[in-house]
């Protein structure tokens, strides 16, 4: 049989523009085989540009193995799709069936949808949260006739969260295709059902976590599962094995009482819950939070209210297969689910941590585990195959995933010549990021940097309040446009900076990772700061406990590493790629403590503390982009 390296020689040398196998795509794609044919698990930090996904794609599917793979990002979950397994089935000559698969709020409830429609007025306003019925439902309704998929993404406007929230169901609240009077064609069921006779099913880390966390009964079986971009799994896997309570869980409890009865005793009586535990919590928002005995009775209160309602409905006799036992039906599972979580806040284990998050209007209670190994023993690493992957991995992270002392790791090489194609700049003599002049400071770098660009620049920050700051002090100062994240999509902007003469794109961590733009389009990645996480985020406080003196080496300088490389990955993603990264932090430059930890994680740059350098660099490649546009167009 060909062995993994020849195989991947095939995919590639079919590839529309052709192309050479690299020497550490080779040395991947021979160690994920390994690890599926031995049903081990393998850790691989692959730098950009070594075509990690055809790495894992070409030996999975060449093994006849039913393969899930996970990613952070929906445009990593597109790639997959659209091309990159369609490519690897061309290659190996054989047909590969592939499916998308998300979880149940992401497809429509025909169920649901039909009891919004046959419902009075009135209560399609509550449902819809007080949006105008044919207004909300109109586009829905028609796009219901014609979709196949029921997919939300499908629709080229997105509809307000309780508009999409009334005619779609989560786990919590939906009792199974075969009790349910549209489970014939339920949407979620069907795409589930495709992706049981796929080859390979694609999805998010976070349905993924899902999966994990109800033991393994949510996606259909598999042999290998392949986390891509798997630097964000620990924290993805903290939050889906967690539980969250709040207000408005009372509240959608009330709501659905009253579409299924008219004591309104019942829900008045969980209205006047879920404002009480929003009372008790609202002082506590982005805090850590220790059980109070006021706190613990008003969630025990709740838990005798919504066991009292579970009873209530247990003894409504609807007719059967009516649109009133399917919402019984829905709201048994929302009051059980609730029931539930509130018992494990009540009782969390000894590595849980209770923190308050959300608005002041809406807070909520989240319990998140510092420690999911338990879970992972028992529904990953001894149940199948599994490849973790990412451009950059902290050293630790094996380590808080659970994973035995010597599990393999393979470490390959990125294959751009990053001296050659590009430079860091980290000016000395700016303040210190903790001191008030620092924004400023920021800001005249940015002013000259970006000038000299010619634009061309994604200008990352550590928070909203930094990006608005520089938004706000550059306008004038910049004759290119500035683009802000949140005025726009994510896609848009990321459109128009291809797009747009002179222009800037200034957002903040949702852009440090999965943002793709090659070429003259971008030369220019700044970061206002070191990415430490903040000292009160409730999480990062309890493993820094929990870690002891060890805390900032083993929990805030691995994040700072890994978000850091993830920012300056932004830049060279092509061979031809060229620019400049410059981090406006000293401290990357003047700390001994840290410092060559952090450089040692980012592409290996050329280096420099003048800003001379930097912009001398820039103009250039602004002068040879103009040139080559000017040609384009002759």
């Amino acid at each position: 049989m060909p062995s993994a390296s020849d195989l991947l020689k095939n995919v590639i040398s079919s590839l529309p523009s052709g192309g050479e196998v690299r020497h550490g795509q080779q040395e991947m794609a021979e160690a994920v085989a390994e690890a599926v044919s031995g049903q081990s698990t393998l850790v691989v930090e692959a730098g950009t540009g070594t075509g990690k996904s055809l790495a894992y794609l070409t030996p999975v599917i060449s093994a006849g193995a039913r393969t899930v793979v996970a990613t952070a990002t929906i445009a990593l979950q597109s790639q997959l799709l659209e091309h990159d397994i369609v490519h690897v089935a061309r290659g190996l000559n054989r047909p590969i069936s592939a499916k998308l698969l998300k979880g149940r709020r992401n497809y429509l409830c025909r169920q649901a949808l039909g009891e919004l429609l046959r419902a009075k007025q009135s209560e399609q306003l509550e449902l819809l949260g007080g949006h105008s019925p044919s207004a909300a439902l109109n586009s829905l309704v028609q796009w219901a006739e014609q979709t196949e998929t029921g997919d939300r993404d499908e629709l080229e406007t997105t509809p307000p969260p309780d508009v999409w929230n009334a005619v779609s169901v989560g786990a919590d609240d939906c009792p199974g295709a075969n009790r349910c009077p549209s489970g014939d064609e339920c949407l979620a069921e069907q795409a589930r059902q495709q992706a049981h006779e796929a080859d390979v099913i694609v999805t998010n880390h976070h349905y993924y976590g899902i999966h994990l966390a109800s033991g393994g009964v949510i996606i259909p079986d598999h042999d290998v599962v392949v986390f891509d971009e798997a630097h964000q799994l620990i924290d993805t896997l903290g939050s889906t094995c967690g539980t969250e309570i709040g207000g408005r869980r009372l509240h959608a409890l009330a709501r659905r009482w009253r579409g299924v009865s008219t004591d309104q005793e019942t829900s008045t009586a969980l209205e006047r819950s879920g404002h009480r535990i929003d009372d008790q919590l609202r002082s506590h928002r982005g805090q850590r939070l220790e059980l109070s005995t006021e706190l613990v009775a008003q969630l025990v209160a709740a838990r005798e209210r919504a066991d009292k309602t579970l009873g209530e409905l247990r003894r409504l006799k609807p007719p059967e297969g009516g649109d009133a036992a399917a919402r019984i039906e829905r709201t048994v599972g929302v009051a059980t689910h609730l029931i539930d979580d509130i018992d494990s806040v009540i009782e969390p284990s000894e590595t849980d941590v209770l923190w308050v998050d959300g608005s002041d209007a809406h807070p909520i209670l989240r319990r998140t585990p510092l420690d999911v190994s338990t879970v992972l023993d028992e529904n990953l690493w001894s149940q199948r195959a599994v490849v973790l992957t990412s451009a950059t991995l902290a050293d630790n992270a094996g380590v808080r995933l659970g994973l035995e002392p010597g599990h393999k790791i393979l470490r390959v090489e990125s294959p751009f010549d990053y001296e050659k194609q590009g430079l860091l700049y980290c000016p000395v003599d700016l303040p210190d990021p903790r001191h008030g002049e620092h924004r400023a400071a920021v800001h005249d770098e940015l002013e000259a940097l970006v000038k000299a660009a010619g634009g061309r620049t994604l200008a990352l920050f550590t928070s909203y309040s930094a990006m608005h700051a520089a938004a706000e002090a550059l306008h004038d100062r910049l004759s290119g446009p500035i683009l802000v994240q949140g005025d726009a999509p994510r896609d848009a902007l990321v459109a128009k900076l291809r797009s747009t003469d002179k222009a800037v794109l200034m957002a903040t961590m949702s852009f440090w990772q999965g943002i793709d733009i090659a070429g003259d389009d971008l030369i220019l990645v700044t970061v206002d700061r070191i990415p430490f996480p903040r000292p009160d985020e409730p999480v990062t406080q309890a493993l820094r406990d929990q870690a002891g003196p060890d805390a900032f080496r083993f929990i805030d300088l691995p994040r700072a590493q890994t978000l850091l490389a993830q920012a300056a990955g932004r830049l060279i993603r092509r061979t031809d790629d060229r620019g400049v990264v410059a981090i406006l932090d000293p401290r990357l430059a003047k700390s001994k403590a840290y410092r060559w930890d952090l450089i040692n994680a980012l592409p290996p740059l050329r280096r420099t503390r003048n800003r001379d350098d930097a912009t001398a660099l820039l103009s250039t490649l602004d002068n040879e982009a103009r040139q080559k546009s000017q040609q384009d167009d002759r």
